[in-house]
């Protein structure tokens, strides 16, 4: 009776050893993401992601992809940079597209932002060159001696480098590390150290809510930048990141072609933006998933999987 019972209980072991290397979570493929703690985008407790908009979209997107095990850490562009030029495997988000990281990284086109504005404090408004309500920044440079500053880790629209390339060597606007974020650079404008800053309506609506600057804040648009800055995703540019790239944009296409899906990412644009500023570009966000969900992304050269990676 000892052997049958023996045989019994091994041929069950090994039965379940099998199923258990056939189960959806073994056969997961584990997944680096590097994450940038910027408030309202990637909201950061004790050390780890939350929510913000590209958190909960990023985690909208990944269960869409079982074949994946997701693993968060927080970085800057700094590291992140570095990591993705030593070929290090791994994806990084929220980011901008910038001709510089194309050349180590595949960069996939996800979410959409409003355009960026300045910050400046309330009080203050009356001091800079607006028309219409809106700041032209070649007036500001020319009709003012107003200091502005920006982070040194951060990725601003063609429109601020340009701007800061002729501000900069003026000696009226510098970059300023500290916080990753550039939380820090709302704190100066309102405490009075700089005049203002240039931030996006998600990020100022969090750090005002968050951290209650003495002087009130408020967002002026800019007479320049009127389009929405598609923001996305960067993955090492190996073959492993090239294939990666390219699963993460038939998921992004096929959320997107979910109605049901598509509205649950429309309504974290509602819950983290202005109320003012959504009612304003709902019809651009909406029109832009719409073209996102049937675009497959032009991929470049697979050239770029040799930087890096050997």
């Amino acid at each position: 009776m000892l052997v049958p019972l023996l045989m019994s209980r091994c041929r069950a072991l090994w039965l379940a050893v099998i199923c258990l290397q056939l189960s959806p979570l073994s056969q997961a493929e584990p997944v680096q993401w590097t994450l940038w703690p910027i408030p309202g985008i990637v909201n950061v407790v004790d050390d780890q992601p939350t929510d913000g908009i590209t958190m909960l979209a990023l985690r909208q997107l990944m269960q869409r992809m079982p074949e994946l095990e997701p693993d968060y850490r927080l970085a800057n562009r700094l590291r992140q940079q570095r990591d993705m030029e030593r070929g290090l495997q791994f994806c990084s988000t929220p980011l901008f597209q910038r001709p510089d990281t194309d050349r180590y990284a595949y960069f996939i086109p996800f979410l959409v932002s409003t355009p960026i504005q300045a910050v400046v404090r309330y009080d203050q408004v009356e001091q800079f060159p607006l028309h219409s309500g809106r700041l032209v920044l070649s007036d500001l440079l020319e009709s003012t001696e107003l200091q502005a500053a920006v982070s040194a880790f951060r990725t601003y629209p063609p429109l601020i480098q340009a701007w800061l390339a002729a501000a900069e060597p003026l000696g009226r606007a510098e970059r300023i590390s500290g916080s990753l974020s550039g939380e820090n650079l709302l704190l100066m404008v309102s405490h009075g150290r700089i005049d203002l800053t240039f931030e996006f309506a998600t990020i100022t609506r969090a750090v005002s809510e968050q951290l209650q600057p003495p002087t009130p804040l408020v967002s002026v648009p800019l007479a320049e930048e009127m389009d929405l800055v598609v923001s996305g995703i960067y993955c090492s540019g190996s073959d492993w990141g090239r294939s990666m790239a390219e699963q993460l944009d038939q998921a992004i296409r096929e959320l997107l072609q979910d109605p049901h899906a598509r509205e649950q990412l429309l309504s974290l644009y509602a819950d983290y933006l202005p109320a003012e500023t959504w009612s304003a570009f709902e019809p651009q966000i909406r029109a832009y998933f719409d073209r996102r969900a049937e675009q497959v992304h032009a991929w470049p050269s697979r050239d770029v999987a040799n930087n890096g990676s050997e």
